[in-house]
């Protein structure tokens, strides 16, 4: 008998649409790690000493000379095609007119397809481009609509053929569209195999008028240009290993995981292990109502309840039941004492204060109502004082009271879909469950709900910072920072806006203890990015940012702002070409840019204006040296605009030399480190979050 599942991305439904890009961000972490180690081992080898590495090196380009040309002619072989119909037969029905648009798409590649191979990847950059374009343009068709059925009556005779149309887009449609979009990337990486030697054979054909060997030919023999380096040895290295990951499901990549970090446990805090099992290829979307407390919906549907009981009583009952309240509050004595007679703490015994003052009151109907509310107080207490599992064992057992679609909500915002999700629809109700759910039968249990759902969208972030359980299934970049500080032991402010003042505000306050000392900077070496840091980023956007998103003035403790010092720009060209004006600055508590630009085709002439808002936010997870330089090793999300290879939540390498670059001004990209040491580790609560008997559903601890 397998073992129960403990976390929701072993739930396979869940896996599937929770973590649409589980296994990369898996392998992702692997590799980034293994190409420090590689470098670290080799790095100061003689390259004489490797014979053994050199002569495996050699063979190894030899086949993969033949791989990646028969990549690059396979694919390029697909987008000479003028209809590729039976590569989109598994869409059930086909769109049509997406289809044409496919093979629209290839006629442009059979017609502008460079007959000189320097345009090669530049033409295949410009398609890639375009066909984004295009599968944007179905990604927001797919937001406008779900916006449109969202807001429709669930009565309205147009709602059914308004979500079946829906359905078409998001499961034919676009999902088509993305398939061609990952053939055009998927192309252009044959590039980084092919084009060094496509070049080179260019120029020999073109330099010896008797060179008479094919491209074909030439492209499969692997001839070294230049002698085997230590790096090469690393590179290879390092593609063999993420080569070897690459058939591996997410129990045996989580194995590797595992002896890495048994191996080096001081090198992965647990902040990072966390992170890397439970979050490595969640979707980016906002946490906002991905959760809702299971302990308050308790609360909600036992204490519409409450009362109902005390009003039956007549007026002597209830005299009797308030004698036993005051014994039992006041003396300790009784037969069935409540948990709320033994709370220690100031606020429950505040609120049994208040309601006994009506308990002892010489009025019945003050005594009904003062016993009501104490009863109500109990209740509540009892349900806080559960563990989150007792709370959602106690709600399973309820399970046969609701209606279905009711118990589809309750499972989607709780860690219940663990066990429960086995349909790829979870979280979306079906047209006749939306048709119940407003249907006047079920009133009383939708009124329950909906204060429950809507009670505070943003309730994941406490609960999280207290309890260090898995209880979001989607998280943007703030979020996915906030819940690393979380497990360092802080509870930071939720948004971007709040957290420079915050960081500067520990340093300057000097309050917290452990060293490095937090602070607030200006990255300009290695050193600033210590492991836990936060890296936030500037950007200048064409829309006025949020609350929670716009950049307000905060300076280093040695005096560097949001924006360099502008006077050195005095002179300097626009980098946009559309630009008769350089841009012009205005500083406040919020900093916004204005220009005027020319239409290089109409030359008429708009005013473009701009906003400073703070972009993205990332955890450092390590700085080290590989075999392509220094890199910062982050655990954070990619941007949702980004590629789908790319955009979602798990750990990324850029070069130190991107980190520290503010870019030209039309695409400014300042950052600033952040960091507070450690606070108080949440370490019983991790034994059950890293605990790898669960984790890897067996016996390995």
């Amino acid at each position: 008998m397998a073992e129960p599942l403990y976390f929701q991305w072993q739930n396979d439904v869940l896996c599937k649409t929770i973590y649409p890009m589980r296994e990369p961000k898996l392998r992702d972490f692997l590799v980034y790690y293994m190409e420090i180690d590689l470098w670290k081992q080799y790095k100061d080898k003689d390259i004489s000493t490797l014979k053994t590495e050199v002569d495996a090196y050699v063979k190894a380009q030899e086949l993969a000379a033949i791989v990646a040309y028969k990549a690059y002619s396979s694919l390029r072989g697909y987008f000479q095609q003028k209809d590729v119909r039976g590569y989109y037969l598994k869409y059930r029905p086909i769109n049509e007119a997406e289809l044409t648009e496919i093979n629209n798409f290839h006629a442009i590649f059979i017609e502008g397809w460079p007959k000189d191979i320097r345009g090669e990847r530049s033409f295949v950059e410009g398609q890639l481009q375009y066909w984004t374009n295009h599968r944007n343009m179905h990604r927001e068709a797919v937001k406008s609509k779900k916006r449109r059925v969202e807001n429709m009556d669930p009565a309205h005779p147009k709602r059914p053929v308004e979500i079946e149309e829906l359905a078409v887009m998001e499961k034919v449609t676009l999902p088509m569209a993305e398939q061609e979009i990952e053939q055009v990337r998927a192309f252009l990486k044959t590039y980084d195999k092919i084009e060094a030697r496509k070049l080179a054979w260019y120029k020999l054909s073109k330099a010896d008028p008797a060179f008479s060997t094919s491209e074909a030919e030439f492209l499969v023999q692997y001839k070294p240009e230049n002698p085997v380096t230590v790096r090469d040895i690393v590179v290879w290295k390092a593609e063999e290993y993420e080569a070897s990951l690459e058939k591996k499901n997410q129990y045996e990549l989580l194995e590797e995981i595992y002896q890495r970090f048994k191996k080096e446990p001081n090198r992965y805090p647990h902040w990072l292990q966390y992170m890397v099992v439970h979050f490595s290829g969640m979707r980016y979307a906002s946490a906002h109502n991905s959760w809702a407390d299971p302990k308050l919906l308790l609360m909600r549907l036992r204490g519409s309840n409450a009362g109902s009981e005390i009003r039956k009583l007549d007026d002597a009952a209830v005299e009797k039941l308030c004698a036993e309240k005051i014994a039992a509050y006041e003396t300790g004595t009784g037969s069935n004492i409540p948990k709320l007679a033994r709370a220690s703490e100031k606020e429950w015994k505040d609120k049994v204060a208040l309601h006994m003052l009506s308990v002892k009151a010489s009025g019945p109907k003050t005594r009904r109502n003062g016993l009501t509310a104490l009863q109500a107080e109990e209740l509540n207490y009892e349900i806080n004082s559960m563990s989150t599992d007792e709370a959602l064992k106690s709600l399973e057992a309820m399970k046969s009271t609701f209606p279905a679609w009711a118990w589809k909500e309750i499972v989607k915002l709780t860690p219940l879909r663990v066990n429960h999700v086995t349909d790829p629809n979870w979280e979306k109700l079906t047209p006749e469950e939306e048709t119940a759910r407003y249907s006047q039968a079920y009133n009383d249990i939708r009124n329950v709900l909906d204060a429950w759902e809507n009670y505070d969208s943003s309730a994941w972030r406490e609960e999280h910072g207290r309890t260090h359980e898995l209880i979001v299934s989607r998280a943007v970049c703030n979020e996915t920072a906030e819940h690393c500080q979380h497990l360092r032991g802080h509870l930071p402010p939720g948004g971007l806006t709040p957290k420079p003042k915050w960081y500067f505000n520990n340093e300057t306050e000097g309050k917290l203890t452990g060293e490095p000392r937090p602070f607030y900077t200006k990255p300009t070496t290695a050193a600033d990015y210590v492991p836990g840091a936060s890296i936030l980023w500037l950007r200048f956007v064409d829309k006025e940012p949020n609350a929670w998103q716009i950049a307000k003035e905060v300076k280093t403790k040695s005096g560097v702002g949001l924006l360099p010092n502008m006077e050195k720009k005095k002179g300097d060209k626009p980098d946009s070409k559309a630009a008769t004006t350089p841009w012009e600055y205005q500083k406040g508590e919020t900093v916004t840019r204005s220009r005027t630009v020319v239409d290089p085709a109409t030359k008429a002439k708009t005013q473009q204006h701009q906003w400073l808002r703070w972009i993205h936010e990332a955890t450092v997870a390590e700085v080290a040296e590989t075999a392509d330089g220094t890199m910062v090793i982050t655990y954070e999300t990619a941007l949702p605009d980004d590629d789908k290879g790319t955009s979602s939540v798990g750990t990324f390498k850029m070069p130190l030399s991107w980190h520290l670059d503010d870019g030209p001004e039309d695409t400014y990209n300042r950052s600033f480190v952040g960091f507070v040491p450690e606070g108080q580790v949440p370490t019983e609560h991790l034994k059950s979050m890293l605990d790898w008997n669960r984790i890897l559903r067996k016996k390995v601890v």
